[in-house]
């Protein structure tokens, strides 16, 4: 795959939207895609760490105009042959999107709130906690909630899945407010937290690549009767939040990364649209959110962290609550589906024999099949020939959005109840979640055009790890095995009435 990503970042907007396309562009990255980020200029340590990961940052001449930049973007795209144009900034709105001339791109937007035009976009991602996961509308497919939070790899790391330690009282806080931080929360926050009149406490401070205020930070460090740790451009940010009891942050993408690791937090929301998603956490027990715009607010702050301090049980139902929310694949996700958008059935035809043959004798399909001797192409022939006239068979080829043949699914039929599927993919094509998206298309498929069928059946040979996982990411329920000729055989079933539930799952 070739992907653009579009994506604004500034002093008065933070880093945010880049960072979160950092995510999906890593993990774009790790199943082969090649991608460019555009954007205007960026801190010299951002640039570093998209670099870092493999994702190429053009600097765009017209990222202040709206049709400059929008032309501009249109005709790197083109020349990339893109398979996707990823959007992500308040800027590039409907009327951006409609300005865009991508040839045979989808486009994809990532929303926070009404910037997205479903008529003129392919995909619409909402990850915040505050998004309606039911919401539809338009053609576009749409993506809400936090099972689709963009979070860098980092955060699927063992660190950040081992179950947090929830100390009786806090002692190490973790101080972060984004990539700028323009209203220098960052030194407000370390001033508020001096008068707690606790020597123990060890406080970690974050600064991003724009942050502009360090001197006048460390002036405060040095008034302060606690160790204060300064950090700049900070490669992995889990590794940190793995050794702190508490952290206070700004409203944006942060607070889910935190949620993913288990830290309680305090969260600020320094801008209006932070709003939304410190509510939405409050009332989900993730974050205590802090009103930045109350009276008294350094008095007012200290009393927060100090009762969080101390109320241990509090901070343990935070962090339980922030891991059951956020389990940090959402990147993988959103790569899979992008990578897999526009597959399309089609029943095979006798033509397709030579294809069919060379995914039958592919050594690694062979290795995982009940018969592993390869097929001569006149035995084979013979065979599709049967099949393709055979009432109780039926075979599919997938096709991508370009007609190029990617995989295939065979169904025979034990009785008007129950077919029994199988399922090959391209080798070019593997590990990306393609079998699963053959699988799910295939049954949903057979269920609406066989009203009598009440389930399909998947015979897996033992050892077949990559198949019982797809299998049961559809939705299949393993049951008794069986035996085929004289090899055992796992047995997964899928019912007629689960078919919903497996619409709703992703790999």
């Amino acid at each position: 795959m070739r992907i653009v990503i579009r994506a604004d970042a500034g002093p008065a907007i933070g880093t945010g939207h880049v960072m979160r396309m950092m995510a999906l562009g890593q993990a774009l990255v790790q199943m082969d895609a090649e991608v460019s980020l555009l954007s205007g200029t960026l801190p010299v340590g951002l640039v570093q760490r998209l670099e870092s990961v493999g994702i190429e940052y053009v600097r765009l001449k017209n990222s202040e105009s709206g049709i400059g930049d929008a032309d501009e973007t249109s005709k790197f795209a083109r020349t990339a042959r893109a398979d996707w144009v990823v959007l992500d900034g308040y800027r590039l709105d409907a009327k951006y999107q409609g300005r865009l001339a991508v040839d045979e791109a989808q486009i994809m937007m990532m929303d926070d709130g009404d910037l997205a035009d479903a008529s003129l976009v392919d995909m619409i991602v909402n990850q915040n906690a505050y998004a309606n996961c039911d919401s539809q509308g338009g053609i576009a497919k749409r993506l809400n909630g936090c099972r689709y939070t963009l979070l860098r790899s980092e955060f699927l790391s063992a660190e950040a899945c081992e179950p947090k330690v929830i100390r009786q009282q806090a002692r190490r806080i973790l101080l972060t407010f984004g990539g700028c931080d323009i209203g220098n929360w960052t030194r407000r926050t370390l001033e508020a937290l001096g008068g707690c009149g606790s020597d123990r406490l060890i406080v970690d401070v974050v600064l991003g690549a724009g942050y502009r205020e360090l001197e006048s930070l460390l002036n405060v460090k040095r008034s302060l009767p606690f160790s204060v740790r300064v950090h700049r451009n900070v490669d992995r940010m889990v590794d940190l939040m793995h050794r702190v009891d508490l952290a206070i942050t700004a409203g944006g993408s942060t607070c889910y990364e935190l949620a993913r690791c288990g830290i309680p937090a305090i969260a600020i929301p320094v801008a209006n649209n932070q709003m939304p998603v410190v509510d939405a956490l409050a009332r989900r027990g993730v974050v205590v959110a802090f009103d930045p715009g109350q009276p008294d607010g350094h008095e007012a702050l200290r009393l927060t962290v100090s009762k969080l301090v101390k109320d241990q049980g509090l901070r343990s139902r935070m962090s339980r609550n922030g891991t059951e929310l956020v389990d940090g694949h959402g990147a993988l996700r959103i790569a899979r589906l992008m990578a897999t958008s526009g597959v399309e059935l089609r029943d095979a035809v006798l033509s397709d024999g030579p294809q069919l043959l060379d995914w039958r004798n592919d050594p690694e399909v062979r290795s995982v099949s009940f018969s592993t001797e390869a097929v001569s192409y006149s035995n084979h022939m013979a065979w599709l020939e049967r099949k393709l006239e055979d009432a109780n068979s039926r075979i599919l080829i997938a096709e991508d959005r370009n007609g190029v043949p990617v995989g295939q699914i065979r169904l025979d039929f034990q009785s008007n109840q129950q077919a029994i599927i199988s399922v090959s993919v391209d080798h070019t094509r593997r590990a990306r979640g393609l079998g699963k998206v053959l699988i799910e298309q295939a049954c949903e498929l057979v269920f609406d055009e066989y009203p009598a069928l009440q389930s399909v059946l998947a015979q897996i040979k033992p050892g077949n790890v990559a198949s019982e996982r797809a299998f049961r990411n559809v939705g299949f329920s393993q049951i008794e095995p069986a035996m085929i000729g004289k090899k055992l055989a796992f047995q997964f079933v899928l019912q007629r009435d689960a078919i919903e539930v497996a619409r709703r799952s992703v790999a």
